[in-house]
């Protein structure tokens, strides 16, 4: 084949096309959008219009009027920390923004932080259900934690070696602090019952009370004279329980002697434990369950002994079934059922039961 004699056509070069721009979508992402992208999922809208009243419906469908207030005080410490944040609105927030808040409590105890985070992810859970449908997802479900609110309560025990700690701390501390602690160990109170405790109202600002906190008229000085000690006594106090129900207890003589000496002339109509704030709102009340407790931690810090008011409460049970039937302990401490009281005491690690056996 000849080559020369080959006409090659002229070839047009075409110029290749210039790349697509692809285009990010830059649509700031704003709480009206979420709203919308809901509304579509859902085919509704949300039930609750902002965070404020997501936080009232979230702790009004708590059961317990105590529950209730833990829970709004809980949202409203989530809500300052997120506008202190420059954060508008919660739907904004994401996952590490929450790890953020939880880093936020710094050094606080492990069961106080087990409860934290519970009622955080309670809030996630409760405003992404289809009931509610607030949030577009549940951010908080994966947040770990060691619910240390599942450990058994006869486990929730001081050794005495801890008490003696405990004790020495508190007295070191002096004033309320070893007067609240031993009212809490001796009596068996709980901390809602020693402290006032109020739950939010309908109209902002106006909290609706639960327990009113103790006052002396509470107490009552029971004479029970010796021949060495015409002066001997004992205080029973009656106040408001668990249930919004008024019991009465006995305290021991020791203790009463000490309440009795720090009451001095004080009238029936003044707190056992007054407010000191300078707020004029708050000042002259009772303090507040939330005040013993600090009274309590600031114990626990100075001992290094991480323990809770409840904890004082169930060693209470532990040390006076040895001398006491259970259902004397039962009405001291305001359970409806023994059983209730079984679940307070920890079984003693001795020689066991064989001890008392006849030998063969």
């Amino acid at each position: 084949m000849d080559v020369t004699n080959i006409e090659v056509s002229s070839v047009e070069i075409l110029r290749t096309n210039s790349p697509k721009v692809v285009t990010q979508n830059t649509q700031q992402v704003t709480p009206e959008l979420v709203s919308e992208v809901i509304r579509q999922y859902y085919y509704r809208t949300p039930a609750v219009a902002d965070d404020e009243e997501l936080i009232l419906a979230w702790a009004g469908s708590q059961k317990r009027e105590q529950t209730k207030r833990k829970y709004y005080h809980f949202g409203q410490k989530l809500l300052d920390w997120v506008r202190n944040e420059g954060i508008p609105d919660l739907r904004l927030l994401q996952q590490p923004k929450l790890l953020e808040f939880i880093a936020s409590w710094g050094e606080v105890s492990p069961y106080t932080k087990s409860n934290q985070i519970l009622m955080l992810r309670s809030l996630w859970s409760y405003g992404s259900g289809e009931n509610v449908g607030y949030f577009l997802r549940n951010i908080a479900s994966t947040i770990n934690y060691d619910n240390f609110s599942e450990l058994p309560k006869a486990e929730r025990y001081l050794e005495d070696w801890e008490m003696a700690k405990l004790a020495q701390a508190a007295k070191q501390l002096g004033g309320k602090h070893w007067l609240v602690f031993s009212l809490l160990f001796y009596s068996g109170m709980r901390v809602g019952e020693v402290g006032r405790v109020t739950v939010p109202g309908d109209e902002p600002l106006k909290p609706k009370e639960d327990y009113p906190g103790l006052y002396w008229h509470n107490f009552q000085w029971q004479f029970d004279p010796t021949p060495e000690d015409r002066q001997r006594g004992y205080y029973t106090i009656k106040f408001r329980g668990k249930g919004g129900k008024y019991r009465e207890i006995g305290l021991d003589h020791q203790t009463s002697s000490q309440f009795k000496k720090y009451r001095g002339m004080a009238s029936d109509k003044m707190p056992v434990f007054p407010n000191m704030s300078p707020d004029p709102k708050k000042r002259g009340l009772p303090l507040s369950d939330r005040a013993i407790k600090r009274l309590i931690q600031d114990i626990s810090e100075v001992a290094k002994i991480e323990f809770s008011c409840h904890w004082l409460r169930h060693s209470h049970a532990t040390r006076a079934v040895d001398s006491k039937s259970i259902f004397e302990v039962q009405d001291q401490l305001g359970h409806r059922k023994s059983d209730t009281t079984k679940g307070y005491v920890r079984p003693k690690k001795d020689a066991g039961t064989g001890t008392v056996l006849p030998r063969f």
